[in-house]
């Protein structure tokens, strides 16, 4: 057999063993800058999986006096729901890291208000009429009504509000209006993200 066919059979094998090999599909690598040096991809380790981006969490479940307004929800069923919330947010590296999950009384007019749509009252009373204990980067409030859809993360505040009913899952919901604070803003180019208003879409995008 001569070299050149050795070399033939070779390649013919090499050729067909890539053919049936299974496809695997990596992301693309951006290409090096021209300051940067070229490593050699034989030598190069294997990637290291980045640690989550913590973001600590408080949550509550807000009651009134009479009990009128008060949030049927559970502290296990709020948990349960943030623990599906994580999973939303860990397509982009990110742990909600959940300081707190407790109920919390406050004035029967704060709970009208929000019942209303209107925030104001709530925010106005915080610290004078009532205390949030355990306030965190970042907190979440379950009430029974907001006098619109599903939930909302009123500006500047680092807060959102989820209702007891709303029309798409909790957790989208919440992870919905958790990327509001973020600095995400409602998309309408796909049905399935999680910007997307009023849909059960859960996909973040690069």
């Amino acid at each position: 057999m001569t070299k050149t066919t050795l070399f033939l059979l070779t390649i013919t094998a090499l050729l067909l063993t890539a053919c049936t090999a299974p496809l695997a599909i990596t992301p693309p690598i951006a290409s090096p800058s021209s300051t940067e040096p070229v490593s050699n991809p034989a030598s190069a380790s294997p990637p290291q999986t980045a640690a989550p981006i913590l973001l600590p969490i408080s949550v509550y479940i807000l009651d009134d006096e009479t009990g009128v307004y008060s949030s049927a929800r559970t502290v296990d069923e709020v948990e349960t729901i943030l623990a599906n919330a994580n999973e939303i947010w860990s397509q982009a590296g990110i742990e909600l890291d959940v300081q707190s999950v407790q109920r919390l009384t406050v004035p029967t007019s704060a709970l009208e208000g929000i019942g209303r749509g209107e925030f104001s009252s709530f925010f106005r009373t915080a610290g004078v009429d009532f205390n949030i204990p355990d306030l965190s980067l970042i907190n979440g409030f379950y009430v029974r009504a907001i006098g619109g859809p599903n939930g909302i993360a009123p500006s500047g505040t680092r807060t959102f509000f989820v209702m007891d009913e709303p029309s798409v899952h909790d957790e989208r919901v919440t992870a919905h209006e958790i990327g509001h604070i973020l600095g995400l803003h409602h998309t309408l180019e796909d049905r399935n993200r999680l910007l997307y208003p009023g849909t059960n879409g859960m996909s973040l995008t690069e």
